[in-house]
């Protein structure tokens, strides 16, 4: 039985169940998903607390403490839709990967066209997903930038944590293209900056392969790497290709077994140029599952007639221009990614 293209809770069930492309920063960080019933959602996050308990009398008594605050945001998160347009020509002449000589019909190549476009328009918002992550944990925020739908007025929001402070930047030969430069030392300062102000040990460091090459190239870490099995081992590499993008390095035993990955998945700018989520020189510590995707509301009118709001990561929507010959397919949605403690993670500029 053919999917119902027309049908929007047909589709958001098949949404559902569609594969979804492997992104690191957000599988590893924000992996849990939140949807709101409505377009705005609330963003709950904080500051790490180690308060001890306070002395009181011998003779009993109690004395009050203050519960550690949260900041909330109340946001409504930009809309994403990327749409495809079908028309007549793309359904009457031979689809990809068609034999020259075939059976199908142009309502066949309709669904298979359809399908293809879900998928795709699918990694699109997945990607932008990525990005935002990415960029949360590189600058404590992003800049949402659009248009809209005339391309008459320009869509300006800044999404901010300005309550993060763990970042640095290296310079002269403290800079890991040095050879000489304490990286060990380094990543130690990092573990425990996280570790004390957070409470939780950070499990994951995640650069470029070619950040990576300036670690195997330091004087000092290859003394690490390099002890006999018999001797104190703080650090072992294996190389292990876990995906086209991902490398996993190795770990550091004296850190909780971190976990090292090299991480090298790109995107299509707006300009058409591919660019690295995180750019070469960048290290990111943290551990996993330190936030959430929110996801709010989406409202749209419908063959019907009458607008409908729906509550879901992702919302498909499908409508005809019977004048054009034309079908549309549209998906959408509203995500706004939010770390829990801004404590939870360290970004180092090393060069």
């Amino acid at each position: 039985m053919a999917l119902d293209y027309t049908n929007t809770f047909e589709l958001l069930q098949a949404i559902d169940r569609m594969y979804r492309p492997t992104t690191l920063f957000r599988d590893t960080f924000f992996g849990s998903e939140q949807t709101f019933a409505s377009e705005s959602v609330l963003m709950d996050y904080r500051k790490g607390s180690r308060k001890m308990a306070p002395f009181v009398s011998r003779n009993g008594g109690a004395a009050n403490v203050a519960r550690d605050g949260f900041i909330t945001k109340q946001y409504t998160p930009p809309m994403m839709a990327p749409a495809r347009v079908t028309t007549i020509g793309d359904i009457e002449k031979r689809g990809f990967g068609e034999s020259v000589i075939s059976s199908r019909t142009p309502a066949d190549r309709e669904q298979e066209l359809a399908a293809r476009d879900i998928s795709e328009l699918m990694d699109m918002n997945v990607r932008r997903i990525e990005w935002m992550a990415v960029q949360t944990m590189l600058n404590a925020g992003f800049t949402v930038s659009g248009t809209t739908a005339d391309g008459a007025t320009s869509i300006i929001d800044n999404v901010s944590f300005g309550e993060f402070t763990h970042k640095k930047t290296l310079s002269g030969t403290d800079m890991w293209s040095n050879t000489a430069a304490d990286i060990y030392g380094c990543l130690k300062d990092m573990y425990e900056t996280v570790a004390t102000d957070s409470g939780y040990a950070p499990s994951v460091l995640i650069t470029t392969s070619k950040t990576i090459s300036y670690m195997l190239k330091n004087e000092d870490l290859l003394k690490y790497l390099l002890r006999p099995s018999d001797q104190l081992k703080v650090a072992t590499f294996a190389p292990r290709i876990e995906s086209e993008a991902v490398t996993n390095v190795g770990a550091f035993l004296d850190m909780n077994g971190l976990q090292v990955y090299a991480y090298d998945g790109v995107y299509e700018d707006e300009s058409g140029k591919l660019q690295k989520y995180i750019p070469d020189g960048y290290v990111i510590m943290a551990r996993k599952n330190i936030g959430s995707q929110l996801f709010g509301a989406v409202t749209q009118l419908e063959t019907d007639g009458a607008f409908h709001t729906y509550e879901g990561a992702y919302v498909p929507k499908v409508w005809d221009d019977v004048n054009s010959d034309t079908k549309k397919i549209r998906l959408a949605t509203r995500c706004v990614v939010k770390p829990d403690c801004v404590d939870d993670w360290y970004t180092l500029k090393a060069y």
